[in-house]
């Protein structure tokens, strides 16, 4: 059995004890107790525990709990999913944007945006907290037990250390932040519901949308558009090698599996023609291709041929033919989501399968 432990390292310094340096991830093999350290974020499945304990790096690297008597606070550091406080720059559009959103401008480059961020202290844990799925949490502070997406996604977490003196100290938290978002110093904790490629997507709920995000950041998950979110998740399953693209460009990175098609307000398929079209699930398309959309009543809103892409689900109603009622997970304005087609109104759309 592998326990993973996890130490946040503490920027402070602690009676009897040396500067802190950096992050730590420990994960311990409970068979033989041997400790493999490592640094960086956390990637587990949902329903395998992690151990999050503040320490302090010595000189060395030399790992030392804080001091005898110490509380430790433990916070979860939480993206808001929409400008809340600050002004965005597209003016009416609340969503996060690098890029110009709508109109002839249509994604032309603004400048990093600026993702905002709530900090929600966790009671009723001592010294330190284990996890095994990302819980909801509440505006009053605390968890509320729910567990939204199955406990998939990503989680960032912070402590406070306050010693016997009274002199209180804290490891990194939603105060750091860089141009790219939250620092990669808050430890990351993202939990996934499987190992294959739609697993590894769900590890970006709670991600906020970024429109014309930089691989940079979805490889951080502080945030994603529609395309970044579905190469970041290939990038984090061991494909390091698939680069970054649009949704125009994502001929890069996937072969088409269907020609080019509609989807009415019926739900039904059809060609370009209008002629009823059927695609099998199983043998046309499977779960975890790419949908690639043309919102078709746009108009000059949306000047691109293609604006919009997520990966489907499945056979959502069982039918065994793609239709309206078939789930597409996806970036919207709330972050990532699995919405049923028929959401995404009249579309033309073409079906994609990422290479490997």
């Amino acid at each position: 059995m592998l326990v993973l432990l996890v130490s946040i390292v503490a920027s402070f310094i602690l009676p009897g004890t040396a500067a802190a340096e950096d992050l730590v991830v420990v994960r311990v093999t409970a068979d033989d107790g041997a400790e493999d350290l490592r640094r960086g974020p956390v990637q587990a499945r949902v329903g395998e525990s992690v151990t999050l304990r503040v320490v302090v790096v010595g000189h060395g690297g030399r790992l030392s709990p804080v001091a005898p008597g110490t509380r430790v606070r433990w916070f979860r550091v939480v993206p808001r999913m929409q400008h809340v406080e600050t002004a965005p720059p597209n003016e009416g559009v609340d969503q996060y944007s690098n890029s110009v959103l709508f109109g002839p401008r249509h994604g032309r480059w603004l400048g990093y945006d600026a993702i905002e961020y709530d900090t929600v202290e966790l009671g009723g844990h001592e010294g330190q907290l284990t996890v095994d799925r990302v819980t909801g949490v509440s505006a009053a502070g605390g968890e509320n037990g729910e567990a939204p997406f199955g406990g998939a996604g990503s989680a960032w977490y912070a402590a406070t250390a306050e010693a016997l003196a009274g002199t209180a100290h804290r490891t990194p938290g939603g105060e750091d932040v860089d141009r790219l978002g939250l620092s990669r110093a808050v430890m990351r904790v993202s939990f996934r519901t499987g190992d294959d490629y739609l697993g590894w997507l769900s590890t970006y709920f709670h991600v906020p949308n970024v429109f014309g995000s930089t691989g940079p950041q979805a490889d951080r998950y502080v945030g994603a558009d529609c395309a970044d979110v579905l190469v970041g998740a290939r990038r984090a399953s061991g494909g390091r090698q698939v680069r970054y693209t649009s949704v125009g460009g994502i001929a890069s990175v996937a072969r088409p599996v269907s020609s080019v098609l509609l989807l009415g307000e019926d739900g039904r398929v059809r060609d370009e023609s209008g002629r009823a079209m059927a695609l099998r699930w199983n043998d046309d398309i499977e779960a975890g291709d790419l949908f690639a959309i043309d919102y078709t009543t746009a108009g000059a809103q949306l000047p691109r041929p293609w604006d919009h892409i997520g990966a489907l689900l499945g056979d959502t109603n069982g039918d065994g033919l793609l239709g309206g009622a078939d789930a597409l997970r996806h970036m919207t304005p709330r972050g990532l989501l699995d919405r049923p087609l028929s959401n995404e109104g009249p579309i033309r759309f073409r079906v994609w399968r990422l290479r490997d």
